[in-house]
């Protein structure tokens, strides 16, 4: 994977979808949003602020953390969208092993990275990314753990320092054909410091990119910070879609739960988050108080010996796709067994295709598709439409083979009635005039045919039969 970033490599080629399971985030870039959680916002908004309060073992006191954000008057604020590009520069780091503050890229293996389509709106989406880092700045109040010292300290900093492009145009005209160099981008010394300090956590990229929305990405890399540190977690909600996620500070609780619920259920959907009902998942815990509760998704413990004898079939199956035999009860009782059985289709068919959404949490995704009766995968073909296609396929085989039947008896009977016409031509001519009309016939061959009339083998017997049965055709063609 490493060579893909050290060699290089000519900008006119496709971005490759690079796939990157063992990537890196950095510890203090994963705490507060870096961005707006929208791809869009207020271009006269110039500055945004986060901050909580944490208890400090260190001063053993509650203290306040603060980020402020501000940007660029001619590039604005960054969005979810350049969020996802700073995470990449960061696997283009991870991948050179870290060696220095001034890293090489291309911008064809950010675009891959991202998942975007090789095209010149990409391209210019990842220049407006750019710009938009080189000139952002941002002020961190008691909200930059220094790893090497064991504190948080104040910062104040631009994430890179500089960055380089070698465009097409800027190539010899005399070779057109010529490798650009590759890209570069400084990162700052504070977050370069951090790196070499090893202030990073393993994130899986690849799972990153293809969360769907902004909330589910920003949720993902904050939860996936804290479940290293324990397993389940609770956070005021507002403090939490606040000051962590990047909502807007006009939504009220329900609101906030109405944007959260997207997210949960991709999470949970895809194996990352525990799956909760809505009243475990929110709670209100003192008078205007609402807590959001997460637990890290666990694979299904087997179930105890002797309680599966009078299970249904239906729970049964439920259970040897991992789901708990109470679970699988449970959602017997409240759901049609159609649906659970198309939801256990899906899940095979894509259990077959390995798809990496079951990876994490086999169990918990089918439990949450069936209670969210997730749509059936566009390239499943159900048992009943299998058999369906199968049958008309056979009925369709069994029509070709007896149209060939046909056709071929009628070209045989056409071949034994032309056999017998000809017989009949022959055997119907005076001995005279069938010596005559067979020395004409052999007349009409063409060298090849004659070399062998004289022979008295199986090749000289079928070349004079040919011959006459041709010259017999042609007469009674003639009438």
């Amino acid at each position: 994977m490493e060579e893909l970033f050290t060699s290089p490599i000519m900008e006119a080629v496709p971005p490759p979808v690079l796939r990157i399971t063992d990537g890196k985030d950095e510890l203090n870039l994963a705490e507060f949003p870096l961005s707006s959680i929208a791809d869009r916002h207020d271009p006269d908004q110039k500055t945004m602020i986060f901050e909580d309060r944490i208890f400090d073992e260190r001063r053993g006191e509650m203290i306040t953390r603060k980020l402020t954000i501000t940007a660029s008057d001619q590039y604005g604020l960054p969005t979810a969208l350049d969020d996802e590009v700073m995470l990449a520069l960061v696997q283009v780091s991870k991948l050179q092993k870290f060696t220095g503050r001034k890293v090489n890229f291309s911008r064809s293996q950010i675009i891959g990275m991202l998942g975007w389509g090789d095209s010149g709106r990409s391209y210019d989406r990842l220049a407006t990314a750019l710009n938009r880092w080189v000139g952002v700045t941002l002020y961190y109040e008691k909200a930059w753990w220094d790893r090497a010292n064991k504190c948080w300290r104040d910062e104040k900093f631009h994430i890179l320092d500089n960055v380089s492009i070698m465009n097409r145009d800027s190539r010899a005209s005399s070779s057109p054909q010529m490798e650009l160099p590759l890209c570069s981008f400084t990162w700052n010394d504070v977050i370069w410091r951090s790196f070499d300090a090893g202030n990073l956590k393993s994130i899986d990229f690849s799972f990153y990119v293809q969360l769907s929305g902004a909330i589910a990405k920003r949720l993902y890399r904050f939860l996936d910070k804290r479940f290293f540190l324990r397993k389940e977690w609770k956070f005021e909600i507002k403090e939490l879609c606040f000051e962590h996620v990047g909502l807007s500070r006009n939504y009220d609780v329900s609101n906030l739960k109405r944007k959260l619920k997207p997210a949960l259920d991709e999470l949970e959907a895809k194996g990352f988050i525990a799956p909760l009902p809505p009243s475990e998942r929110f709670r209100k815990t003192a008078q205007g108080i609402w807590h959001v509760f997460f637990q890290e998704a666990r694979k299904a413990l087997p179930e105890p010996q002797g309680k599966a004898g009078d299970a249904s079939p239906l729970a049964l199956a439920l259970k040897e796709r991992g789901v708990a035999l109470e679970t699988a009860e449970a959602l017997i009782a409240e759901y049609p067994a159609e649906l659970i059985a198309q939801q256990m289709e899906s899940f095979d068919f894509l259990m077959a295709q390995k798809d990496r959404n079951l990876i994490r949490n086999p169990a918990g995704y089918l439990v949450s598709a069936i209670r969210a009766e997730y749509a059936k995968p566009p390239d499943l073909v159900s048992e009943k439409d299998r058999q369906r296609k199968e049958a008309e396929a056979a009925v369709r085989k069994a029509k070709r083979e007896a149209k060939q039947k046909q056709e071929a008896e009628r070209e045989k009977a056409r071949e034994a009635a032309k056999r017998r016409a000809i017989d009949g031509f022959w055997a119907e001519l005076p001995e005279d005039l069938c010596t005559t009309y067979e020395k004409q016939a052999f007349d009409e061959a063409d060298d090849i045919a004659k070399r062998f009339l004289s022979r008295d083998d199986a090749m000289g017997q079928s070349i004079r039969q040919n011959l006459k049965d041709k010259f017999a055709l042609k007469m009674m063609a003639a009438g």
